[in-house]
């Protein structure tokens, strides 16, 4: 649901510093394949860059349909520690043409330099091999970002409704607690949490924020002790995959995360903080829950203020 969270907003509203050309072209010899792929002969074309050119690679042929066709033929083509784009045929047609889709892949393992030339090249090999053919795009830092069961979630999300923003999660967060609320406390106490209130963050937690802010550390996570009236430093990490964020949130408590972002967006590298909230809804108190929704604001005031830290995006991650 994190991971979901954070994928989905990013992609609603993203805040993108534009990466220069890398003035990458194609190569002769992948013009000349490009010529080649106007039948159905070709389910797959491997694209790379070598030598300061786009390459061609492995060509796969059709043995099924597309969707036969899909996890056999891309996935073993994807190693490790390479990036590299898949040009992937689709059965239907757009026009006179078959409709293509454009996978570029950059493993984590792959190096920084390596991941930014692909990013900032994307756009070149779409034009070099005809923007109008590619009917979809789909980036991936793991084989099952780019995978059968990812493209089909990836259509599902552009033909479902828009994800919440932040703030509407935490309006409907407010409302649910508030609804509670009417049943365990008085009118008078509820009133008094919902106002926004500031509680002390520990010097520990201001450390590592400040690491954070520095690229040193990836990941920090905050906590409230509420009988104390202090923000704690629960835990931190000095790398992180994204994958395994899910499994730092837990299922008892809110909590704040703070989470350096890297990740390729439409062609570009990037390394970004985001704030996420976490709600595990009724199985934290009506207390707790509204407590954090109220701290909320001055622990991000803190640290893009006091700290200087840029959060690109805010998220709202609500069981």
């Amino acid at each position: 649901a994190t991971y979901r969270a954070i994928t989905a907003t990013f992609a609603a509203g993203h805040v993108v510093v534009m990466a220069h050309q890398t003035g990458i072209k194609a190569s002769p010899k992948l013009k000349e394949t490009f010529g080649e792929l106007s039948g159905a002969a070709v389910r797959l074309l491997k694209v790379v860059i070598e030598n300061e050119e786009l390459e061609p690679r492995d060509t796969i042929t059709p043995t099924g349909s597309w969707e036969d066709d899909f996890d056999k033929s891309v996935l073993r083509l994807l190693d490790d520690d390479k990036p590299c784009y898949i040009l992937y045929r689709l059965d239907s047609m757009h026009g006179e043409s078959y409709e293509w889709l454009l996978l570029a892949f950059t493993p984590e393992a792959s190096s920084v330099k390596d991941r930014m030339v692909y990013a900032a090249t994307r756009s070149t090999l779409k034009m070099e091999f005809g923007g109008g053919r590619v009917k979809e795009e789909l980036f991936g830092i793991q084989k099952t970002d780019i995978n059968l069961d990812a493209y089909k979630a990836h259509l599902a999300a552009a033909d479902g409704p828009a994800p919440l923003t932040a703030a509407e999660l935490e309006k409907l967060t407010i409302a649910e607690a508030d609804k509670q609320a009417r049943t365990e406390i008085g009118t008078q106490t509820r009133q008094s949490h919902l106002h926004g209130v500031s509680f002390p963050i520990q010097p520990d937690a201001l450390d590592q924020l400040e690491r954070l802010k520095k690229k040193e550390v990836m990941y920090v996570q905050l906590s409230i002790d509420i009988n104390n009236e202090k923000v704690l430093l629960e835990s931190h990490k000095q790398e992180i995959k994204l994958a395994d964020l899910p499994g730092l949130v837990p299922d008892d408590h809110p909590r704040y995360h703070l989470f350096l972002y890297k990740h390729t967006y439409e062609g570009d590298y990037l390394e970004q903080i985001v704030f996420i909230y976490s709600c595990p809804g009724y199985k934290s108190s009506v207390k707790e829950r509204m407590l954090y929704s109220s701290c909320k604001a001055a622990v991000v005031g803190i640290a893009e203020n006091d700290l200087q830290m840029e959060i690109v995006k805010k998220v709202c991650a609500v069981q």
